[in-house]
């Protein structure tokens, strides 16, 4: 409900601002947004499905880059937290049960290789950022693991999005310049680590 709620939302801003909506509309209504309520939503709304990037983009343009960074880094701890302890909660049997019903199971990861696992988890582009912590806290990796790794790569690749919503106020060529450079360096990384990874011969766990 939570999740039609916000899309909604969504859908009535994007209808009425669509005659005028530019890079100034986002940074005016960033700057508008009232900080308390805007931290609540970025604490919840991720963990039940919204996207994680529009939130980075908007508290850097409501906070700045340092205290976009701050906002986004504890509510990036907050929702690690969360989804270990909701996926190690009430819901867990009821989905490795669905799972197997539909011929699937969560498999076990090598001890060796978890916290590859985890920082190859983190470091993919492409699957939704609520599902990634909820299927890899489903897994056997300890929470130790998924908070160490997980935490600090999300945090790495948030000065990305949060940059971006801080240069729109001053379009400073340098920083959009050196924001696309980052942007290109975590995502070679990412690919190189995912090739490193799958082409590792599997072996006893350790």
């Amino acid at each position: 409900m939570l999740l039609a709620a916000a899309v909604v939302l969504a859908g009535w801003f994007a209808a009425t601002h669509r005659s005028g909506f530019r890079v100034e509309t986002l940074v005016a209504y960033g700057e508008r947004l009232p900080a308390s309520a805007f931290t609540a939503a970025f604490l919840i709304l991720p963990l039940i499905g919204c996207p994680l990037g529009v939130f980075l983009v908007l508290a850097g343009v409501r906070f700045g880059f340092a205290g976009g960074m701050a906002v986004s880094s504890a509510a990036i701890l907050f929702h690690h937290l969360a989804a270990f302890r909701i996926a190690h909660g009430w819901f867990r049997d009821p989905v490795r049960r669905r799972l197997e019903q539909a011929g699937y199971a969560i498999p076990p990861i090598p001890v060796r290789n978890r916290g590859a696992f985890t920082a190859l988890v983190a470091i993919v582009r492409g699957p939704p950022f609520v599902a990634k912590l909820y299927l890899l806290a489903l897994t056997d990796i300890p929470f130790r693991t998924y908070f160490r790794v997980g935490v600090p790569i999300y945090i790495l690749f948030s000065l990305v999005p949060v940059g971006t919503g801080a240069a729109l106020l001053d379009f400073d060529p340098f920083w959009i310049s050196l924001l696309i450079a980052l942007a290109t360096f975590l995502t070679l990384a990412g690919f190189w680590l995912r090739h490193r990874f799958a082409s590792k011969p599997d072996g006893p766990a350790a």
